[in-house]
């Protein structure tokens, strides 16, 4: 007398693929270089295999919603990532251009108590550097140039290299260093005369000195001189 032994279908990993998709949405939306391209990327991968290993194991419907959700979800939630790191950026420069407002606000009004009531303080002239000297310095000795730079005010010429718009919608124009894959950004330039300027065109700008960002001196509060 024989008896058969059913066998018993392999279970199919349905919540290990959605954590693992979910973790990389997560990934995906933090405002930090290279985490969601290269880690919740990743984990995107092993999603989407999961979601067909769930479906080689019967579980049709189980894997194909995590399958898709990792072709045509993910890009979507990485995007939105993306903008959450440009408003990051433009709100972390704010910040510190804020802060660092604020403590001159504080020198200054010592200074004032010190001085004699007569005594009326002269406005210093704006330092003028190229934008290849100002990179130079940046590229040498971060610490040096924001010593130097950061928080004056400063009359950079150089050339323009582009005309654009970040995701506030805020106005900057790129200025030419010497170097093809990074340029300074001066921003606060009204939009009509930024409208005006052309690449490749020589200008002056008088500026506020806002230290490095990505490899970029970043320059605020801009005028066309």
């Amino acid at each position: 007398m024989s008896s058969t032994t059913p066998v018993q279908a392999k279970p199919a990993p349905i919540k290990a693929t959605w954590i693992t998709l979910v973790i990389a949405w997560v990934l995906f939306l933090l405002p930090i270089p290279g985490v969601g391209l290269f880690v919740g990327g990743t984990l995107n991968l092993v999603a989407f295999i999961l979601a067909i290993v769930v479906m080689a194991r019967g579980r049709t419907v189980g894997g194909l919603i995590p399958l898709l959700s990792s072709v045509v979800v993910s890009p979507i939630v990485y995007f939105i990532g993306l903008a959450i790191f440009g408003a990051a950026l433009s709100s972390g420069s704010y910040k510190d251009y804020a802060e660092r407002a604020k403590m001159t606000a504080e020198e200054v009004q010592a200074e004032a108590s010190e001085s004699e009531p007569a005594s009326a303080p002269q406005a210093q002239p704006a330092l003028e550097v190229s934008a290849d000297r100002l990179f130079a310095a940046y590229e040498a000795n971060e610490v040096a140039a924001d010593n130097e730079y950061k928080g004056k005010v400063l009359a950079v010429s150089g050339n323009v290299v582009g005309i654009n718009k970040d995701f506030t919608d805020e106005v900057y124009v790129e200025m030419e260093t010497g170097n093809p894959f990074q340029s300074i950004h001066a921003r606060g330039v009204p939009q009509d005369v930024a409208a005006g300027l052309q690449k490749g065109q020589h200008i002056t700008v008088e500026c506020v000195g806002s230290g490095l960002m990505v490899g970029s001196p970043i320059l605020k509060d801009c005028t066309l001189l």
